[in-house]
């Protein structure tokens, strides 16, 4: 190429990006504050299912893969047993901004997280042979036994997700994936960043999975809840295939109905796995964490479900009001009620609710999403039937029209 028509390219190049408009040609404050942080997904998916699938194949050819199997998952078990200890005093030492503490916290969390992945390999394939029986049970198999997509989970730590909200109303605006080793300063620091330069809300918060493929789901948490993350990540593999996952991302409405069908759905997977899991000894049934010590009556217990409720609702109608620092003040002042009850949340602001408010059935969300996925799912008894139905809705209005008509044949 003549270095004339090469200077000519790139005067070409450089007029149409100033004729772009402004939007197309900065940053949004998501992208802006959270690029040195940026979490490289790609980059992730394909060093990861090509280890999965090599440790696969090697388990298939190994005759004493089973036993082996069986003995990493005890022993996983038992070190996530211990690292969920320590997340637990990582999120109070966090909510409370006792930044020595939690940096503490978080070198010991890293030791823990260490040894967990050296054992996740059979404890992976344990979770997804139990989350695949239970499919096969509900008649998911595309062949029978045989499950599409694959059940395919990585048991570590899943990125941040940084989320931006405006400050007056409570809205998904922009968010973006983040490395999972961001300190505490840095967060705090992206998110005053957004605060101070953006006058928008932000936060950067741990998720609990991420559908890639193999499936992301963290470590440090109950087997229940484990069990139940990874059942929600596949149930969006499987509807990446369905109308449904197809048009996830076409207005607020289809994003929250995808993942509040997860939602509803991988808890009730999750919970018939860890019930097997039960009946095969491989864990032990949890104690009612809810009784009181020596039988004795305790105090009312916290209803954070109901208190979480009622914080969101009245901010609503602070921020309707045009009461935006009266309402951030309220937020912080509920934050240190559910801190002192034990629910270590580090910062109560807009992007908070943004985040959480886009699952529909929890307490965080104001949208009608909740209850109309759970009454769909009393209308349609068998879970097969209820995910086959659901999966293969193009738009909130025809989930409407469904749920209508479910409830004029009931």
């Amino acid at each position: 190429m003549g270095t004339a028509l090469r200077w000519t390219l790139l005067a070409a190049a450089v007029v149409a990006l100033i004729a772009l408009p402004p939007d197309s040609r900065h940053f949004n404050p998501a992208q802006r504050e959270g690029a040195p942080y940026l979490y490289n997904i790609t980059f992730w998916e394909l060093s990861n299912i090509a280890d999965k699938w090599t440790a696969k194949a090697k388990s298939l050819l190994n005759r004493d893969a089973v036993a082996a199997r069986v003995r990493d998952t005890r022993d996983y078990l038992a070190v996530n047993k211990e690292m969920a200890n320590v997340r637990g005093k990582l999120r109070q030492a966090s909510a409370r901004n006792l930044h020595e503490e939690t940096a503490k916290m978080q070198a010991l969390l890293d030791d823990t997280e260490a040894q967990a992945e050296s054992l996740s390999g059979g404890a992976e394939e344990t979770v997804e042979a139990y989350i695949s029986a239970v499919l096969v049970e509900e008649g998911l198999g595309l062949f029978g036994e045989v499950v599409f997509p694959p059940v395919d989970v990585r048991l570590t730590q899943p990125p941040k997700l940084l989320i931006v909200s405006p400050r007056e109303r409570i809205h998904r605006t922009h968010d973006v994936l983040l490395r999972s080793d961001m300190s505490l300063v840095e967060r705090e620091r992206v998110e005053y960043r957004i605060f101070r330069d953006d006058n928008m809300s932000a936060l950067v918060e741990d998720i609990g999975g991420l559908a890639t493929y193999p499936a992301s789901v963290a470590n440090g948490f109950s087997i229940r809840w484990t069990v139940q993350a990874g059942a929600h990540e596949w149930l969006h593999h499987y509807f990446f295939f369905k109308p449904l996952g197809q048009h996830m991302f076409d207005n607020d409405d289809m994003f929250q109905l995808n993942e509040t069908i997860a939602n509803v759905a991988g808890r009730e997977i999750g919970d018939r796995v860890f019930e097997a899991m039960v009946e095969d000894s491989l864990v032990q049934a949890q104690a009612n964490e809810g009784a009181a010590p020596n039988g004795t009556a305790g105090p009312p217990p916290f209803d954070f479900a109901a208190e979480m409720r009622e914080t969101r609702l009245t901010v609503d109608v602070m921020l309707a009001e045009g009461r935006v620092e009266e309402a951030e003040a309220y937020m912080e002042e509920r934050r240190g009620l559910f801190v002192k009850n034990g629910y270590p949340i580090r910062k109560l602001n807009q992007a908070y609710f943004a985040f959480y408010g886009t699952y529909a059935d929890l307490p965080a969300a104001v949208s009608p999403i909740g209850d109309q996925v759970k009454r769909f799912r009393e209308l349609v008894p068998d879970l097969g039937e209820f995910l086959g139905e659901v999966s293969e809705i193009s738009s909130y209005e025809e989930f409407l029209k469904m749920l209508e008509q479910l409830e004029e044949e009931n």
